[in-house]
This record gives structure tokens, C-alpha cells and sequence, in this order.
């Protein structure tokens, strides 16, 4: 996977609002790879849910790399999922493939309604809010990624998984970051 210009340039416009701290967005995309690396075993038209999307982190970098999957980025706020709408655009633009759906919702209100194959969140929560919100969203056998600090062991997840939920925890790691594995 290779650097794209345009990816840099469409995650730039969230930079520049603010919504994306002052990093190097190099580094950024490098770190949402481990996302991208993790849905490998994904099938084409897979279902994939970027929960508090913000500005597009990991969401619009699968979207980028995967453009066989469908991808919906949701956030909460109206100027965030504004920007995101117009990345989201800019970047099909220049880079096609199955759409992105932009939502500016709480994640709650698509509980009983949709599933999703995979749901990804980075900062999004403690492990538990992220559990209660993604884990209803999921397909049997659904996955949930999920960023996770540097030299973490998993155990955080497996605390915040409930008895009644039978779900497995792995961490997948790549040189630029970790996330957790959720497997229903």
C-alpha cells in the first residue's frame, strides 16, 4: 500500500479544520494501516462501520486501501461529518470504488436496525462505552477493531466484555500500531 498523494491531501482538509491534531499525517496513515492489514481476510462488499469518524481516522485510509468495501463513517457532529462528506467525495473522486455513506448520528440509533461485518473505532471511548455501543451492530461472527496503546496486553477488552457475550480477543500489531480484535 503504497503512499497516496490524494489520501494525504484529503486528510489534510480535516487537519486544517482542526479536527485532526498537529501530527504528520504520514505517521497517521501509517498507523491506520493496522486497520486496513487487520480487515485482510475481509470479503469484497463487506459491511465496515468507522465509529466517532471525526476526521477520518481509520475510515477514509480503509476506504482508500479497500475500495471493494462498503464503508460508513459516523460521528455525532454536524461540522465533523460535513467535512467528512466532502473527504469522503474528494477522495472517490480521485480514488473509485463502492461508496462511503457519511452519518451524523449517535451510533445507539442504529442499534436493532443495521449490522455491520466490521465496526473499527480509534478514541473512541473507554472499553466499555465502545463495547455497549458496537457490539449490538455487529454480524454473527462480526469483528470489531479497535486502536490500542502501545504495549497492551488485551485484558482491558476482555474486562469489558460482559459473561453473556461469547467473544474472542486477539491484538494484531504492525510496525506502526496495535489494535484489538473482537471476534463475536
Amino acid at each position: 500500500m503504497a503512499m497516496d498523494e490524494h489520501l494525504l491531501s484529503v486528510l489534510q482538509l480535516a487537519k486544517d479544520a482542526g479536527v485532526i491534531g498537529d501530527t504528520d499525517l504520514s505517521e497517521e496513515v501509517c498507523r491506520a494501516r493496522v486497520f486496513v492489514v487487520a480487515l485482510d481476510t475481509c470479503p469484497s462488499d463487506a459491511a465496515v462501520l468507522d465509529i466517532g469518524s471525526g476526521g477520518g481516522l481509520p475510515g477514509l485510509v480503509i476506504a482508500h486501501d479497500r475500495p471493494d468495501v462498503h464503508v460508513t463513517l459516523i460521528d455525532r457532529r454536524e461540522k465533523r461529518t460535513d467535512l467528512l462528506q466532502r473527504q469522503a467525495t474528494r477522495l472517490r473522486r480521485h480514488q473509485p470504488g463502492l461508496p462511503i455513506d457519511v452519518m451524523c448520528a449517535d451510533i445507539r440509533i442504529l442499534h436493532g436496525k443495521r449490522t455491520f461485518d466490521v465496526i473499527t473505532a480509534r478514541s473512541f471511548g473507554s472499553p466499555a462505552v465502545v463495547v455497549e455501543s458496537a457490539l449490538p451492530l455487529l454480524t454473527p461472527m462480526g469483528r470489531l477493531l479497535v486502536s490500542e496503546p502501545p504495549n497492551s496486553d488485551g485484558t482491558r477488552w476482555r474486562k469489558a466484555l460482559s459473561s453473556e457475550v461469547s467473544a474472542s480477543v486477539e491484538l494484531f500489531s504492525q510496525n506502526a500500531g496495535t489494535v484489538a480484535v473482537i471476534t463475536l
